[in-house]
């Protein structure tokens, strides 16, 4: 009796033992799945030090580095993994996916084979993994990546995913409609699973449908609002949609429903990170700031919340806060090689707008001083040039004019950059629009300095005209005298593209002759009348105008 007592309780401890491993498992593949690494990581370690005889740990570890982009790291865990007792094959399945990003297509192929040496009857999944490996290769290979979904299928007809995975490779072959109708058909085959109506609506998505993709996407959640994966799929569309229209109002639900994708998945810096990076990318630093402020507590040993407060106390005025956190992320990030040029950046921002004097000028040697030094990070990185550009282009939308008129600063020290003579226009035009408040003693002509310099390497009437503004500012003879010169480039580059008699520079226009108008009454009284009446013509209701065409009979 004791005996069967005994082995009672050892039955019952090894079924708990099994079950509380599985449960395990499935939290790390979840965990892998939705991007939740550093959860994924710390119980994997675990696993790796208390049964290294498993391989199926040592790859997931790797799988998790490789999709970081650590190819040494993960290759050092799929060989590890290979040393091991069980589950060892899997390993070379990671291999050969290291094969193919560094283009070694024999060596993929080979490991690609010893993984499917002792492949199970039901396990379809090796071999779809093998398939979206060949698509999406940098040298991708359509046909192979068909062979293994072929021999997907050979295994397991009744399951969507094999019957999807040929629709990817139409899809990353950009064949939409053959995509688009692989989709179509295994939802019909498939009626019960979400997948292939969420790959349905992400074929809409890049051919730009994004109402129909948002439609289909709302059909899942009201079929199963607890369904993870189609939330993220939303944000990310309806961000799409917002820059497609440009439209910020469209980006709001994309936000609402990242926030709920974030919500429902626990836990995780990684996904934390993630959330961020998507609202910096989406220019929404409001919902930046709420997310900082919400994880700061749970998540103070994340070093980006530094970085990530620092952005957005940036973007929304908050100079001093920005100045403090970003210094803060440079103290306690031990792996200086992760902090990016765009750090720099904002560190030398955010410092520059801390240093202002009390009138609101800078000292000149302040400035210089921070700009030679945030120059360094631009020369390090030349695609920083285009991220600036973008980024002094939203600060002066968003009529931030002083911290725009900083990153054209920066921008513009290459002049090999695309956006040199825009970037030149911009920071002219900044100082312009900031000379109510001026940053500088000789605000107006540091403008002019600039907008000349963006003219004399390609004449734009946007130029033109600021350069003009700028000069009937300065108002000494010869500013004035460049002033009508400028007009008249507006007036002359406009006609020659077409746009004289766009309404859209309708009052630039009238701008324009009035001021040339102007200025000639005392220096040329037929071209001042002449300018009149041609505003008369733009605008007949013009009572000032039409009384200085009077005056001159």
């Amino acid at each position: 009796m004791n005996k069967k007592i005994t082995l009672s309780l050892a039955l019952l401890s090894f079924i708990f033992s099994a079950n509380a491993q599985d449960s395990v498992n499935d939290e790390i593949d979840n965990a892998i799945k939705y991007g939740r690494y550093d959860v994924a990581k710390k119980e994997l370690y675990k696993l790796v030090r208390s049964q290294p005889t498993q391989g199926k740990h040592f790859y997931r570890l790797g799988l998790i580095h490789l999709n970081e982009n650590n190819q040494d790291s993960a290759s050092y865990y799929f060989k590890q993994g290979l040393r091991g007792v069980k589950n060892v094959d899997i390993n070379n399945l990671g291999l050969g996916k290291i094969g193919l990003l560094t283009q070694k297509d024999k060596e993929a192929k080979s490991k690609f084979n010893a993984a499917t040496l002792n492949i199970g009857p039901k396990d379809y999944q090796t071999y779809l993994d093998i398939a979206h490996a060949y698509t999406y290769a940098p040298k991708p290979d359509f046909d192979l990546a068909l062979e293994f979904v072929n021999k997907a299928l050979f295994l397991e007809l009744e399951a969507p995913e094999p019957h999807i995975a040929r629709g990817d490779i139409y899809f990353a072959e950009k064949q939409f409609v053959d995509a688009r109708r692989v989709y179509y058909e295994t939802s019909k085959r498939f009626p019960n699973s979400h997948l292939p109506k969420m790959k349905l609506a992400d074929v809409l998505r890049a051919g730009n449908e994004f109402e129909d993709a948002i439609k289909v996407y709302d059909t899942i959640v009201s079929k199963d609002p607890t369904y993870v994966d189609v939330y993220k799929q939303l944000a990310l569309t309806h961000a799409d949609y917002a820059r497609f229209k440009d439209d910020k109002a469209l980006l709001q639900p994309g936000v609402e429903n990242y926030f709920k994708y974030h919500g429902m998945l626990g836990e995780s810096i990684d996904l934390d990170n993630e959330l961020a990076a998507y609202l910096i990318k989406n220019k929404d630093y409001k919902a930046l700031g709420d997310l900082v402020r919400t994880k700061w507590y749970t998540r103070g040993d994340n070093f980006f919340m530094y970085r990530y407060r620092a952005i957005a106390d940036f973007q929304n005025g908050k100079f001093l806060d920005a100045k403090e956190s970003i210094n803060k992320y440079f103290d306690v990030q031990d792996k200086k090689d992760q902090i990016l040029p765009i750090d720099y950046l904002y560190k030398g921002l955010a410092e520059l707008e801390a240093s202002r004097k009390e009138d609101g000028t800078f000292n000149e040697a302040v400035y210089k001083k921070s700009i030679d030094e945030m120059a360094k990070a631009v020369k390090e990185n030349p695609k920083l040039g285009v991220a600036l550009h973008e980024l002094g282009m939203d600060l002066f939308k968003d009529e931030h004019f002083e911290q725009a008129y900083f990153v054209f600063d920066l921008a513009s020290k290459d002049e090999k950059s695309p956006y040199y003579v825009y970037d030149m226009f911009y920071k002219g035009n900044a100082l312009y629009m900031a000379s109510e408040k001026p940053m500088f003693n000789d605000q107006l002509q540091k403008a002019k300095d600039n907008l000349d310099s963006s003219l004399r390497k390609t004449p734009t009437f946007e130029a033109y005209l600021i350069s003009a503004r700028v000069n009937r500012n300065l108002n000494t003879p010869t500013s004035l005298a460049k002033m009508e010169k400028d007009y008249e480039g507006f007036i002359d580059l406009l006609t020659q593209k077409g746009f004289a008699n766009d309404s859209a520079f309708k009052d630039a226009l009238i701008e324009a002759y009035t001021m040339i108008g102007n200025y000639n009454q005392t220096v040329n009284k037929a071209k001042a009348t002449s300018s009149f009446q041609k505003v008369l013509r733009l605008d007949s209701s013009n009572e000032y105008a039409r009384k200085q065409v009077q005056n001159a009979k």
